[in-house]
């Protein structure tokens, strides 16, 4: 059982120089970002929060909940719009993983400074709930809100890639005897379906080394997710994201899809 612990070491919340630029254009619509580095103790299994930074008492409200922390274990970071009584775009790393991102730091956080930029932007979001719904919700955002991102980050000159494609090769390498998930573990699949269409739209064209592993990978571990994925790209392909209507139209058609995976069955899954 992972438990948050409010206790814990004091915050250092030093940024780049260029995420210290975009969060001021940020917060220039009104709403404060606020970051967390969320601490974690492996041998215990839990999570703390630095004392002294500012909407700690908001920071905890997400992390005390069960479902929220078994999705933040599984993340480098996320983004929370917190909005009422006090709005906020919150973001919390994962230091429990900062291991995995090393030297990266800037770009995980731009990740999230993205996901915040967006909703500064007023394009729609899925609404969070617990459980599988939640999966549901947080993968449907991503696929229509990282094209946006990624766009963003090349015009800031902030590079993502490099770290992107060290992680997935990582991935690949360490699934080499991975076997397929249980049939009930859902979310899994749903958040390979989002990984794969990331790469299929982010990194089309790209010299990268590692694609044809990777895909086979998936192939072999993840059969059933291949429909999903290729419904979803083909659709965003003919489709705008930075249109705020033809954006919002995404986040239920990619919903549907994903809705379809993880309750339904597809032809992949093998009985």
């Amino acid at each position: 059982m992972v438990l948050l612990l409010l206790a814990g070491r004091l915050a250092g919340q030093a940024l780049t120089p260029a995420l210290e630029e975009w969060k001021k254009e940020i917060e220039s619509g009104g709403v404060p970002v606020l970051l967390a580095r969320v601490e974690h103790d492996a041998g215990a299994n839990t999570y703390s929060l630095p004392e002294g930074i500012e909407g700690r008492e908001l920071f905890a409200e997400y992390l005390g909940q069960p479902d929220f922390l078994k999705q933040f274990e599984q993340m480098y970071g996320v983004m929370v719009h917190h909005k009422n009584p006090r709005p906020a775009y919150l973001i919390m790393l994962n230091m429990g993983r900062a291991g995995e991102w090393g030297e990266y730091e800037e770009a995980v956080l731009a990740h999230e400074f993205g996901h915040a930029w967006i909703k500064s932007r007023k394009y729609a979001a899925p609404v969070y709930q617990a459980g599988l719904a939640g999966c549901l919700a947080i993968h449907t955002g991503d696929i229509a809100q990282h094209v946006l991102i990624r766009k963003e980050l090349e015009r800031r000159g902030i590079d993502q890639r490099t770290f992107w494609l060290e992680t997935l090769d990582k991935a690949t390498a360490k699934a080499g005897g991975m076997e397929r998930p249980a049939e009930q573990d859902r979310c899994i699949r749903v958040m390979q379906a989002r990984e794969l269409v990331d790469v299929r739209l982010g990194l089309e064209g790209v010299d990268w080394a590692g694609r044809e592993a990777y895909e086979a990978m998936v192939k072999r571990v993840f059969p059933e997710v291949e429909p999903t994925v290729a419904g979803i790209v083909a659709w965003m392909k003919r489709h705008d994201m930075e249109d705020a209507a033809q954006h919002r139209l995404a986040l239920r058609v990619v919903f549907e899809h994903l809705k379809a995976l993880a309750y339904g069955r597809s032809k992949g899954y093998i009985l």
